[in-house]
């Protein structure tokens, strides 16, 4: 039996067997995939602003919910998934920094605060690193998606408790 789609990307109680997880994994990224879509035709407005404030938290919600009850059934807690998050951001800001972030920063780091910056010296500092930057840029989304892609599947392909564990009965 399949469970509803609001108890799998909304409900982080429970466990959700294999199947379960694939099917909520394509609602999950269909959903991710048509919300950035209806961002990107609404553009700059302030609807779309006030539209994506609450996404990012959404989209974290969700996955907790969707990969916590499939560790759930695996016999795990939260931990992995916390993890692999916190795994992420520094990745973003290791590789960041090392693809000239620090320098970009330092050079803005010169001026005070209440200082005017040249408008010329803005672009030439941006110019100076942003092909350096967006080469980081790649190797982040790279990585990360590495990072998630390879978790997904150690979930998505490991085996289940076959009995009831701390976080309920088996699932399917």
């Amino acid at each position: 039996m399949i469970i509803s789609p609001y108890k799998m990307l909304l409900s982080p109680s429970g466990r959700m067997g294999r199947k379960d997880f694939w099917i909520a994994m394509v609602i999950f990224s269909l959903l991710v995939v048509l919300f950035n879509f209806a961002l990107q035709r609404l553009g700059n407005s302030t609807s779309a602003f006030l539209i994506s404030l609450p996404f990012p938290f959404l989209v974290l919600h969700m996955a907790y919910c969707v990969y916590g009850k499939r560790l759930h059934d695996m016999g795990r807690s939260f931990w992995p998934l916390t993890g692999m998050i916190v795994s992420l951001i520094m990745v973003a800001i290791i590789v960041m920094l090392t693809f000239g972030g620090s320098e970009y920063f330092s050079e803005f780091a010169q001026y005070d605060r209440k200082e005017d910056i040249d408008p010329a010296e803005i672009e030439r500092i941006k110019t100076a690193y942003q092909e350096r930057l967006s080469q980081g840029n790649a190797t982040v989304s790279n990585l990360m998606m590495g990072i998630i892609a390879a978790f997904t599947l150690w979930c998505g392909l490991s085996k289940s408790e076959p009995q009831a564990n701390k976080y309920g009965p088996p699932a399917n």
